[in-house]
């Protein structure tokens, strides 16, 4: 520990085991329908109520956090007295980013004593929840505040990503694929294989048929990426589809026997936009660029 806070985003999905002190996630609301849950007035669902409420053919969405309550949640880590070093979703994704520093600005004029350094973690779903615990570590060994956040922006390059999906209506509702080709792909059993690449921006960089083959493909990918590199820990995250997510793990485990992989739940942001059936893969990785299967 030390006298600032390791903070990110709701994104994050970073497994419950990882979690250390002086440690916080800023929540993000979402909808269903156009019900909204905010974890406050409307408690969040549970992973598996989420990706069940899809399934019945609930349509989800997200906004971006607000700059006040983003303010308002750097205030209360300030109010301790100790600096932040925010991880944000990328802004490649989203203009959170952008609203994290104007709240920064504004609530430091209010604790002008104090330091907010939020940084692009250029990576998504548990890869930025991955980033926050090596964060977590370095600060935890005695880095300082910049210190750690010159780490982060080093790492943030090698956090690898590789995921599919099941089901291709939620790529198509987001802009990542044409209707035509969610319609056809869906038709033909084609599991579309993504990654988050060195901009935080995600790529769709190809299909394969039927989904043990993705589940190979994203096995090859990550054993290729992370050729080199120490991975200690590996996650492995699913959107409600634990049996896919235990047998993935198995393999990896298989490959990588001094590694510590965790399996751990996609949670309604991510899933809003992936759908159930997410099954990622994140890791230490040599560069981001790599785009082949």
């Amino acid at each position: 520990m030390g006298d600032f806070y390791i903070s990110t985003d709701m994104t994050a999905d970073l497994p419950p085991e990882l979690v250390g002190e002086d440690f916080n996630i800023l929540p993000m609301s979402y909808a269903l329908d156009g019900v909204v849950y905010d974890g406050k007035e409307r408690p969040f669902l549970t992973p598996h109520e989420f990706f069940s409420a899809l399934e019945a053919g609930k349509l989800a969405s997200t906004s971006m956090v607000p700059v006040e309550t983003a303010k308002e949640y750097f205030l209360t880590m300030l109010r301790e007295g100790k600096d932040v070093l925010h991880i944000s979703f990328p802004a490649a994704m989203s203009g959170c980013f952008e609203g994290y520093l104007q709240a920064a600005d504004l609530a430091l004029k209010e604790y002008p004593e104090r330091r907010i350094i939020v940084i692009d973690g250029k990576s998504a779903c548990s890869g930025e929840g991955l980033l926050a615990y090596y964060a977590m570590l370095k600060r935890d060994a005695g880095g300082t505040l910049d210190e750690t956040a010159g780490y982060v922006t080093a790492l943030r390059d090698h956090i690898g990503h590789v995921f599919t999906v099941s089901d291709l209506k939620h790529l198509y509702h987001g802009g990542r694929l044409s209707r035509g080709a969610a319609v056809v792909g869906q038709a033909i059993k084609l599991n579309p294989i993504l990654m988050v690449d060195e901009n935080g921006a995600l790529v769709h960089i190809g299909s394969v048929m039927g989904r043990k083959t993705a589940m190979r493909t994203l096995l090859t990918k990550m054993m290729r990426e992370s050729a080199g590199m120490d991975n200690k820990v590996i996650i492995v995250a699913h959107g409600d589809c634990p049996a896919d997510a235990e047998f993935l793990a198995g393999k990896v485990r298989e490959n990588f026997p001094a590694a510590r992989v965790i399996v751990t739940d996609v949670g309604p942001i991510i899933g809003a936009h992936c759908g159930k059936g997410m099954l990622a893969v994140l890791y230490l990785a040599s560069s981001k660029t790599d785009r082949k299967l």
